[in-house]
């Protein structure tokens, strides 16, 4: 990464309450500026739109949103305590538009948890 400074800001949703991926929403674009990121932020408050509501509708426990970048770079994270993966519906188009998005995506395990992840470069 190009830059020296890389902020890293957390976000933790209500339970099974979709209000609360607008609040996601909000924290995302907040975080981007603090990130000085460069890329365009509308991207950003997509993944985490997307990935969030997905964590709400279809996951366990509270939603954990982290993301971690600086000017080059951004990486998104959603965690729940469901740590099952189901694979994408061939109808929907929210993680087809994530992988649109974002420089590369994917789920990982993290102990108990899954993470859905998506990496976004300006």
């Amino acid at each position: 990464m190009a830059t020296s400074s890389l902020t890293e800001a957390v976000f933790s949703l209500p339970e099974h309450d979709r209000g609360g991926v607008a609040l996601a929403r909000f924290f995302a674009r907040r975080t981007a500026q603090n990130c000085d990121y460069l890329g365009n932020h509308d991207d950003v408050v997509l993944v985490v739109n997307e990935l969030a509501t997905n964590a709400v509708s279809h996951g366990s426990g509270r939603p954990l949103v982290r993301i971690t970048g600086g000017q080059g770079r951004v990486l998104v994270e959603v965690s729940d305590d469901n740590a099952t993966w189901v694979e994408p519906r061939g109808s929907g188009w929210g993680l087809q538009l994530v992988a649109q998005l974002g420089a590369s995506w994917g789920v990982t395990e993290r102990g108990d948890q899954k993470v859905v992840w998506c990496e976004l470069t300006a």
